[in-house]
């Protein structure tokens, strides 16, 4: 019987040292997963960014648009016009220059104009060379072809007016969430926690930080309409972004101020 007891204590500790070893393996791996994904999602982000910009740039009303047909066709056509001094203002030796030719010609302008394609300037450097390539600027890498969520609202403070851009990308829409479930959870906790954390002391943050993430980001029954499910809450004044699952992931711009600072750059990925 102690040979018996001893040998099944033997499998036992064996059995436990393989689970650890397995847990252990499988977290690592997500978090490798988790880090490579997002990585690449951040720098097609950075691309995209400059892109929106540009195109707000180009365009007459010096707004951005939430159109991907429009953004690709900029793309692979638009001008960006890029204007710089002929000769530095600040360098003495250009003074005698300068003051010769204004006076010929009180209206001159110290200034070189040129137009360089968007895919030149902007895309090549990026990777994206081919039409094909373009195109697919629009999609969440590992997605199965989602796109980048787009929004754009116009910002009024007095006299002050500014269009506003924000792009996501949610982590539900790259992250294996099927292999690696658990950990997903455990990041979305640790994202939930900052946020908290760096968020105004409302009542409302304070109902969220009580319910948990899985509670908080819940659907539940819409007061007008009780068939249909929505969002339990709303982050957000000017365009009341869903808090649901889709609420963390890869961010850049903002409805709210004149930003268009990435959530790589702010501390929301940390």
């Amino acid at each position: 019987m102690k040979r018996v007891f001893q040998l099944l204590l033997l499998v036992a500790i064996g059995f436990l040292t393989y689970w650890i070893y397995s847990q252990i393996a499988t977290n690592v791996k997500a978090e490798d997963q988790i880090k490579e994904r997002e990585g690449v999602v951040v720098e097609k982000a950075k691309v995209i960014r400059e892109l929106t910009q540009a195109y707000k740039d180009a365009n007459k009303d010096k707004k951005f648009t939430t159109n991907w047909d429009e953004i690709i066709a900029f793309a692979k056509s638009g001008v960006i016009v890029e204007k710089n001094e002929i000769f530095d203002e600040n360098n003495l030796d250009n003074k005698p220059k300068l003051d010769s030719i204004r006076k010929v010609n009180p209206k001159w302008k110290n200034e070189k104009v040129d137009s360089v394609l968007v895919r030149d300037r902007i895309l090549k450097h990026a990777g994206y060379k081919t039409d094909e390539e373009i195109e697919n600027l629009r999609y969440i890498p590992f997605s199965d072809n989602k796109e980048f969520q787009l929004d754009t609202v116009t910002f009024v403070m007095g006299t002050y007016k500014s269009h506003l851009l924000r792009c996501h990308a949610p982590y539900v829409h790259f992250i294996n969430t099927t292999e690696y479930n658990q950990q997903f959870w455990n990041m979305l906790e640790t994202k939930f926690d900052l946020f908290i954390a760096n968020a105004d002391a409302s009542d409302q943050m304070k109902k969220m930080k009580a319910d948990g993430l899985k509670q908080a980001i819940q659907k539940v029954a819409d007061k007008e309409d009780a068939s249909k499910m929505v969002a339990k809450y709303y982050i957000g004044s000017n365009v009341p972004i869903a808090m649901d699952i889709e609420f963390f992931g890869v961010t850049f711009g903002s409805l709210e101020e004149n930003s268009d600072k990435g959530s790589w750059e702010d501390g929301r990925l940390e």
